[in-house]
């Protein structure tokens, strides 16, 4: 069962994106990169405070580089640092450049002083495919991956498509891709994952259409779909990392937001929450 947890306020002209909790806080990410922190335990739908990441990019050298934030989570927290390092799904493109795929990933520390938040990016994680022919596995992404870290494990895993998602690009023989490295060293600085720096590779039936965003909460990746709509209702799929499979396979038409976008979860206090388009956020009870 789904009920709505709270509204917020969009302090931003952009759309919402990606969802990250840490304590009471829940962070919510905006296309661009722009961030706003919620106090979850008041539910006050006013932002504690509103602040650009490091990866800011509303579009240099051009749109293919916009930050689209389409998906966070908190990581491993460094000594001294009062906020876990946040791994954001940056870029806005499935093309690839000189450095890999455009969309790659972008560490920010987060840090509050006087009162006032502001994040710095540690480190960009690109994903190169050069040698993939040389080894077992296959192509991790049509190109645009979404991040996600394990940091109890030191695992850090590239979840996407062999195709876009969207039914104009429907191919019988697509499959959802969950791909697995080691997770780079925060202090490595910039760092470009290849072929032969795969760990596992595990291929998922494709039975929903639309990635939003998600999570990794034990042991298990948890991800929205859909646009909330009949050609794209929404759906959660829960992946079980340790078996390779599906433990649950959710639609979501019939739930309050049902009618909303949904974008990306995080767990709160035990339980899931979903923020959608519409400035709000659901739990499961």
């Amino acid at each position: 069962m789904y009920k709505l947890f709270m509204e917020f306020e969009n302090p931003t002209k952009e759309s919402v994106q990606g969802f990250a909790v840490h304590g009471d806080i829940g962070f919510v990410l905006y296309h661009t990169g722009v961030c706003a922190a919620y106090d979850l335990a008041k539910k006050n739908p006013k932002p504690l405070g509103v602040f650009k990441l490091g990866s800011y990019n509303e579009g240099s050298p051009d749109n293919r580089y916009t930050n689209h934030a389409n998906s966070a989570m908190f990581g491993p927290i460094l000594p001294g640092e009062k906020y876990p390092l946040l791994y954001v799904s940056a870029g806005n493109s499935g093309e690839i450049d000189e450095k890999g795929y455009i969309a790659y990933c972008a560490v920010e520390q987060i840090r509050k002083t006087g009162g006032v938040f502001s994040s710095q990016t540690v480190q960009r994680i690109y994903y190169k495919n050069d040698g993939i022919a040389e080894t077992p596995f296959e192509t991790p992404a049509w190109g645009w991956p979404f991040s996600l870290v394990d940091v109890e494990h030191g695992w850090y895993y590239l979840f996407s498509a062999r195709y876009r998602t969207r039914k104009e690009y429907s191919k019988a023989d697509n499959a959802y891709i969950v791909t697995k490295f080691a997770l780079p060293s925060p202090d490595s600085g910039d760092m470009t994952l290849y072929p032969r720096d795969i760990k596992e590779q595990f291929l998922l039936p494709f039975n929903v259409f639309a990635t939003q965003g998600g999570t990794l909460f034990e042991d298990k990746i948890w991800y929205m779909f859909g646009f909330g709509t009949e050609a794209y209702p929404n759906a959660l799929r829960v992946i079980d990392l340790q078996h390779k499979k599906y433990q649950r396979c959710e639609d979501l038409s019939n739930t309050p937001f049902r009618d909303q976008e949904v974008e990306c979860c995080a767990f709160y206090d035990g339980k899931l929450l979903i923020n959608t388009q519409d400035n709000k956020i659901y739990a499961e009870f």
